[in-house]
Parts: structure tokens; C-alpha cells; sequence
């Protein structure tokens, strides 16, 4: 490994331990915000019962309406 080498696998090692370190301090101090995905298994993402997005809104319509029939 020649000096031009080793700079440039430095700068990569580097650049890719900043990365890991700020994914990991945006996902342990809860920086990250997860958001309901336009799926249809909306019913089994964590935030559904407080989702304001309008394809959850219409899915909760939904069941209600669902419930009240025989």
C-alpha cells in the first residue's frame, strides 16, 4: 500500500464511520420519524390510531362502518 492508497482508504473509512455514528444518534435520541406508509396494511403500523394522513382517516372510516353493519 503505497501513501496515496492509504489516504484515500482512510478518507472511505472516515466518511463511513461519520455515517454509522450519525445514523445511530438519530436513531437512539428518536431524531428519526417514522410516518405511516400508503400500504394497505395500514392497520398494523404502530402509529395508525393517531395517523392523520387521509388514506388512514378513510381505513378507520372504513372499519367503523364495518363494525355498525350486521
Amino acid at each position: 500500500m503505497n501513501r496515496k492508497e492509504f489516504f484515500k482508504t482512510s478518507g472511505r473509512i472516515l466518511i463511513l464511520g461519520a455515517m454509522a455514528a450519525t445514523t445511530g444518534y438519530l436513531v437512539v435520541n428518536q431524531k428519526v420519524d417514522t410516518t405511516c406508509s400508503v400500504s394497505p396494511a395500514c392497520q398494523k403500523c404502530g402509529e395508525f390510531a393517531k395517523c392523520e394522513l387521509p388514506q388512514a382517516i378513510e381505513t378507520k372510516q372504513a372499519n367503523q362502518l364495518q363494525e355498525k353493519t350486521p
